[in-house]
């Protein structure tokens, strides 16, 4: 009987301190990941509505004829996914490489499923639309972006939770109502890339520096 109990301990024992290690570990690569995506996209926009201000708003279905505009737009989409897939090469080297550094199960977890979930989604999207007619393939298109924020929103909503961070919850329901805003404007409108800008900006710079400074104290 005496050690029918000390084993329940021991096992009672293993299991808190395997629930000890899910939760400790560093999320840092994974929140610079989001720092860097959303800053890196989110200023970009922000660029190049800046250029629009300047030379003027481009003609519904015309193409960006601003010697700025276009500079802005094609250097500054070049350079965010330059910086942001150094970012992802950088996260998996810190992930996977030898010396890497000891992450926290439920930030592992809900950020690669985010991401992957993130990837899965427009490559699915445009599996769908390759061999719809032009306006069928864009009407599907436009759905693509609203679906990306509502999973951005469950991610922030996992991590609210999983961390105690109630302030995040504000964050995930910022990321549902910027999805149903985004659907309402239309994606392929001037207002969508407003709200892509805001979102990209405070929905995932914004408080990807504000974790990454609370887990340095």
């Amino acid at each position: 009987m005496t050690h029918s109990t000390s084993s329940r301990d021991e096992a009672d024992l293993a299991y808190l301190k395997r629930l000890a290690v899910a939760g400790s570990g560093q999320p840092a690569p994974f929140l610079l990941l989001i720092a860097v995506f959303g800053g890196a996209y989110g200023f970009a926009l922000l660029a190049i509505l800046t250029a629009f201000t300047i030379e003027g708003l481009p003609q519904p279905g015309a193409p960006v004829t601003g010697p700025i505009s276009t500079f802005v737009g094609f250097w500054g989409i070049i350079g965010s996914h330059l910086v942001f897939f150094g970012a992802v090469a950088w996260t998996i080297w810190r992930t996977l490489g030898p010396n890497r550094v000891r992450l926290s199960r439920s930030a592992t977890a809900t950020w690669s499923a985010s991401f992957i979930a993130l990837v899965a989604t427009v490559v699915v999207f445009h599996l769908v639309t390759r061999n719809e007619a032009a306006p069928h393939a864009t009407k599907i298109a436009q759905v693509i972006w609203p679906v990306v924020l509502i999973l951005w929103g469950a991610a922030w909503w996992t991590t609210a939770i999983a961390s105690d961070r109630r302030w995040l919850i504000a964050i995930a329901i910022g990321s549902f109502g910027s999805a149903a805003a985004l659907a309402w404007v239309g994606p392929a409108s001037l207002a969508a890339l407003v709200i892509m800008c805001a979102s990209l900006i405070l929905l995932a710079f914004a408080p990807a520096i504000i974790l990454m400074r609370e887990t340095r104290r």
